[in-house]
């Protein structure tokens, strides 16, 4: 899934920061849904894993800077243990 969102985001030039969205069935088939342009809730998770900080990264590049002088390259980008998110909320 990694590498097919990375050919998303590459098959339309983009390079800031957005999430890829997929379903993956039972087989282990995985079926695209949707890329969001946008830091999303749960963007935690992803820097717990990679060791990113995506809310700086998005900053810099928004204000020219390339993934290059920020020192993030794709081929160096690793998942490295795990991390979980729970959100609690309200209702009636």
């Amino acid at each position: 899934m990694g590498d097919a969102a990375t050919k998303i985001a590459r098959a339309v030039n983009y390079d800031n920061a957005g999430t890829v969205e997929f379903l993956l069935d039972q087989d282990g088939r995985y079926y695209f849904i949707e890329m969001n342009p946008r830091i999303q809730v749960e963007h935690t998770v992803t820097e717990e894993v990679t060791d990113v900080d995506l809310v700086q990264a998005q900053m810099r590049i928004a204000a020219g800077e390339t993934l290059e002088q920020i020192g993030i390259r794709q081929k160096d980008l690793y998942v490295r243990g795990f991390a979980m998110q729970c959100r609690i909320t309200t209702e009636d």
